[in-house]
């Protein structure tokens, strides 16, 4: 990205003192303050939702890192190689702690600031999957490893443990697909609205000017537990599944952007789904399996420590709303 960052930088409608490299990004140093470069995937269209979702955002006074024109008036710029950039207003600040109590109850604040002003609003024509089609999806892909590891020969740590706890887990999905299944619309409708599609502490920045939501690539139209239920699940896994703190995170939510009984019910069946155990089951899958170097099996086992706490917080949740 380097070698071709001043060529991109010559077309932007600012001038950039230095640059650096971020997280998957290049910060820019500019008299008009920060902004970001970014490798951009995707069709021109998506561009121009991002883009439209940007202004949305600040005309409401939500911080994001919102999309710039370039000096010939557009959102996609090229390189020498042909790969694509696209250049964003950017903000100082640092990651949301996920150690720190204070930030993760002032992060899902922020969350439901955000939600509240794009609830009903759709910029784009994002096609998404239900929750159920989705979670449809995870439990094939977890019977499909299943069988691939019963196939091999050789089987690693992690391959063994896997399938001594795939049991379990393996009727924790069904049980929420099940239920579902049986739930299409006897409570009415959950919320639905812009998401940010990827909710967690790295894609938000906590400065002097306020809290910023960055890296919207994969902003769409959905029901909005779903990136809730995503930085619960992700602070959680932080501080054992503690009931107190992920009760005090819902309520905080709940204050700045009511959840109706349907919201709850949704998130209560995301919160339900082993999500961790698929995440972990399809990294081993799309990794080398010859050169696993034990990390998959040391994560199965966390999750699987982690489990019983889960399971607790979960009858917390349920008594707590439902």
């Amino acid at each position: 990205m380097f070698y071709q960052a001043e060529y991109v930088l010559e077309q932007q409608c600012v001038e950039t003192e230095k640059f650096y490299k971020g997280r998957g990004i290049l910060i820019c140093e500019t008299s008009g303050g920060l902004f970001a470069l970014k490798e951009f995937r995707g069709q021109e269209q998506k561009a121009e939702s991002l883009f439209r979702l940007g202004e949305f955002l600040t005309d409401h006074r939500i911080l994001c890192d919102s999309m710039v024109k370039n000096r010939e008036d557009a959102l996609i710029t090229e390189g020498i190689d042909g790969t694509k950039y696209t250049f964003h207003h950017w903000g100082r600040g640092k990651e949301c702690d996920v150690r720190n109590r204070m930030e993760l109850v002032m992060t899902v604040s922020f969350l439901a600031g955000f939600h509240a002003a794009c609830e009903g609003v759709r910029v784009g024509n994002e096609k998404t999957e239900t929750v159920y089609e989705e979670y449809l999806r995870h439990d094939r892909e977890l019977r499909r490893i299943r069988k691939y590891i019963l196939s091999r020969k050789n089987k690693s740590e992690f391959e063994r443990l896997y399938l001594k706890c795939f049991p379990e887990y393996i009727q924790q999905s069904e049980r929420v697909l099940q239920v579902l299944a049986e739930r299409r619309e006897i409570c009415g409708s959950h919320t639905v609205g812009m998401c940010h599609g990827d909710f967690n502490q790295h894609n938000v920045l906590i400065g002097t000017e306020g809290m910023m939501l960055i890296h919207m690539e994969y902003a769409r139209f959905d029901a909005q537990v779903s990136d809730l239920s995503n930085f619960l699940r992700k602070s959680l896994e932080k501080h054992d599944w503690s009931e107190t703190l992920g009760l005090e995170m819902l309520r905080e939510y709940d204050r700045v952007h009511e959840l109706n009984e349907a919201d709850w019910l949704e998130l209560y069946d995301r919160m339900c789904y082993p999500e961790k155990f698929w995440k972990i089951a399809n990294h081993y899958y799309q990794s080398s399996k010859v050169l696993d170097s034990g990390n998959h099996y040391g994560k199965l086992q966390k999750e699987l420590r982690q489990n019983a706490a889960r399971q607790r917080f979960l009858k917390t949740l349920k008594r707590a709303k439902l």
